[in-house]
């Protein structure tokens, strides 16, 4: 199984728990609130929304991953392909950063 699909795994389990925003809206009231502990991006999310983002983690200091691309998890989670979601719980955010650092260490 590779990494992408690990993660989009534990971010199942996260989802189902109600510890994952999904969509930028969504995702910046959490990190503004203090909820968000991890972002994860789409590799091809547009530059609008890139600069945004960038500016929200500046702001809040929040970890951001990019994983994947907006199609995967769209049909992952069978909405619209969305391109922005947060994690909002220390042992899912454990479980995804340990899947990406053991990918990499290969």
């Amino acid at each position: 199984m590779d990494k992408e699909q690990k993660v989009i795994n534990i971010l199942h389990f996260a989802r189902k728990a109600g510890r994952m925003e999904i969509g930028f809206n969504a995702v910046e009231r959490a990190c503004y609130a203090g909820k968000a502990l991890l972002i994860i991006a789409a590799e091809d999310i547009s530059k609008s929304s890139r600069r945004k983002l960038d500016y929200l983690i500046k702001e809040t200091g929040i970890q951001c991953v990019e994983l994947g691309h907006k199609a995967l998890f769209g049909e992952s989670f069978n909405i619209r392909d969305v391109g922005i979601l947060c994690v909002d719980d220390r042992n899912f955010v454990k479980g995804i950063l340990r899947v990406l650092t053991e990918a990499e260490e290969l």
